[in-house]
């Protein structure tokens, strides 16, 4: 391991910074929140707190999260997260800012609608965000079930006009039909995803794209909702295709990623890690869904290498052979400094 720390990175050379050194701890550089939301401590429908989003990205990197994607509000209280609170008082975030959907697309003026001016809103909504766009892929409506928002080709457009603003796109989908569109389209991170089909994860895999299963927050659905109703139905067969798919798409080169998705701060990363083990995914695939292959999949490094960020937590055994220690960590270090 790199233990000089210059400028908030390992060096290989000594510099003017400290050495981090662990008694008999395991190390991993870092847990991803891969689909979280600052705004609101739980699931509501209302601005977003400021004030309480600091307060979560500050318990988030004490629990160890050093990278959290945040998938979109109401506003951009997420991407004001980002230069309320110093680096290493928080963790690096990229965020959507507003969620984009069609008129009766998602709860009432929550997201931003569009209807024929798609690319001028998703030009702007990359604008205002740091790194993602986010689209509500599929919502039900009365007497229809659930229904695809976008066709393959809209889709493509909000791809292609996010990229050219370097952005890259997430889509929200619980239902059939939208998933293989998005995947078809293009799009980066399918968000939730239960019914992905083999074709999808082929395709998806070919491109290291990004899945995000969220399996606390699908299951939370299922409990509102009811697990004998429609939906609650619906959303247990998508749970039963989600965890078939599961380790054959990390095998498939998917970056099957951990998001707490207002289920718990983003502090409770650690249980939906240990949730991905339950549908599917072997102890050493689940410790890499909720740290490398985050990083990995945005571009970071994963291993403790010269340049990368000198983040670093710490555990008192190791969490491949007892997972649930990833709620424990013993030391957090951010850019080189003890959390």
């Amino acid at each position: 391991m790199f233990r000089q720390v210059d400028n908030g990175r390992w060096a290989d050379a000594p510099g003017t910074g400290v050495e981090v050194v662990g008694d008999r701890w395991w190390a991993l550089p870092g847990l991803v929140d891969a689909h979280s939301h600052l705004a609101a401590p739980e699931l509501n429908y209302e601005p977003g707190d400021l004030g309480g989003a600091i307060v979560r990205a500050r318990q988030a990197l004490a629990a160890g999260v050093t990278l959290l994607l945040d998938k979109g509000w109401t506003d951009e209280t997420g991407v004001r997260v980002i230069d309320a609170v110093p680096e290493e008082e928080r963790p690096d975030i990229e965020a959507a800012a507003r969620l984009i959907a069609p008129s009766e697309g998602y709860y009432d003026d929550f997201a931003r609608e569009v209807s024929d001016d798609l690319e001028e809103v998703v030009r702007a909504e990359a604008a205002a965000g740091r790194g993602w766009v986010k689209v509500v892929g599929d919502w039900p409506r009365r007497g229809s079930g659930p229904v695809a928002n976008f066709t393959e080709d809209e889709l493509r457009t909000v791809v292609s006009v996010a990229g050219e603003m370097g952005a890259k796109v997430a889509i929200h989908t619980m239902a059939p039909d939208a998933p293989s569109r998005a995947v078809r389209a293009g799009v980066h991170s399918i968000e939730h995803g239960l019914f992905l089909t083999d074709d999808d994860i082929g395709l998806l895999g070919a491109r290291s794209g990004m899945w995000v299963p969220t399996f606390l927050r699908v299951e939370a659905v299922i409990g509102q909702l009811g697990a004998d109703s429609t939906g609650g139905r619906l959303l247990a067969g998508g749970l039963a295709n989600a965890s078939r798919l599961l380790a054959d798409a990390v095998d498939a080169g998917v970056h099957v990623l951990a998001g707490t998705d207002l289920v718990g701060s983003p502090a409770n990363i650690a249980s939906e890690a240990l949730k991905l083990g339950e549908y599917g995914l072997s102890p050493l695939k689940m410790i890499e869904a909720v740290s490398s292959s985050g990083l990995v999949a945005t571009g970071r490094k994963a291993r403790f290498e010269a340049g990368s960020s000198a983040d670093v937590v710490f555990f008192p055994v190791n969490p491949i052979e007892e997972p649930a220690v990833l709620a424990h960590p013993v030391l957090v270090v951010r850019k080189g400094r003890p959390v």
